[in-house]
């Protein structure tokens, strides 16, 4: 089974280098192609810590930039001079060769689905949605990042299939049930309602998660999280949860499985106007075990 911090890791830097080649198409061709060259090598090592999804999704985004790199050398290329010719005896021309055969005509192929991801990030206090990233028509990725005390209601984003997130603290993200992965690192006093294909967790405390998810979820480096059903769909695999940390026979002190959570994740669903520090304090007291 794939590490799930080995996938946050390489995901954050893969950022990091598309940004950079971005940048390095406009000012230094040569060095985008260096660096482009390197990322491929550096995405085909780490296929095996990827979800599916994942993987196709930065496959893609580096045929993009291959493709925009070809575009900028394409236009980079001189075109021949023009030159005179010489003075002289023509030459017969030689006899033209019979015409070739006609290759059978076959369709082009389909254009590759092109990847979107989007991003947001440094906020705090704030109520976020779809309009904040002005989301594309087709399928995308999106990504939060460094938010603090934000309801973040993406449940009205039909194209969104995957989501990553790292760096949140006291928020509260609502999510429709994605096509592909959900990959969550960094959060502290948080409470998620989503589903997903496949789910990871990393790094992460005093979280609940209410979830829906058709394989089994995964936690790493984790404490105090707290898992239940997603109201609105039933049955999935939210109770099976595999803790990279704990191989130890008997169940991982790490998280715990709550036995009816339908009503907090209505509560969550119904109250994502409130202040998202009030809905984290008002959830965990409720999942918490007594003292």
């Amino acid at each position: 089974m794939a590490s799930t911090s080995a996938a946050a890791e390489f995901y954050a830097s893969f950022q990091a280098a598309k940004a950079d080649i971005t940048t390095a198409l406009g000012t230094d061709p040569t060095r985008a192609g260096a660096r482009l060259t390197a990322l491929r090598a550096e995405l085909a090592a780490a296929l095996p810590t990827l979800p599916a999804y994942d993987q196709r999704s930065l496959e893609l985004q580096v045929r993009e930039l291959e493709a925009a790199l070809k575009a900028v050398r394409e236009k980079e290329r001189p075109k021949a001079k023009f030159a005179f010719k010489r003075a002289g005896a023509s030459k017969p021309a030689p006899p033209a060769p019979p015409p070739a055969p006609a290759a059978p005509t076959t369709p082009p192929p389909a254009p590759a689905a092109q990847a979107t991801t989007y991003t947001l990030s440094s906020r705090a206090n704030a109520r976020l949605t779809a309009a904040d990233y002005a989301p594309h028509t087709e399928s995308y990725t999106l990504t939060l990042s460094s938010l603090s005390r934000c309801v973040v209601d993406l449940r009205a984003s039909a194209h969104l299939t995957s989501l990553h997130a790292h760096d949140l603290r006291e928020c509260v993200v609502l999510a429709p049930v994605l096509g592909g992965s959900a990959m969550l690192s960094g959060l502290t006093r948080c409470v998620l309602l989503l589903g997903a294909q496949q789910f990871r967790l990393h790094a992460s405390s005093e979280t609940a998660v209410f979830l829906h998810v058709g394989s089994l979820p995964v936690i790493e480096g984790c404490s105090a999280v707290f898992f239940g059903p997603h109201p609105a769909r039933e049955g999935g695999q939210y109770a099976q949860v595999q803790d990279f940390d704990w191989v130890r026979a008997g169940k991982s002190p790490h998280f715990s499985v709550l036995a009816d959570a339908g009503a907090l994740g209505g509560l969550v669903d119904a109250e994502a106007g409130a202040d998202a520090g009030a809905i984290v304090d008002q959830v965990l007291a409720a999942v918490r075990p007594a003292a």
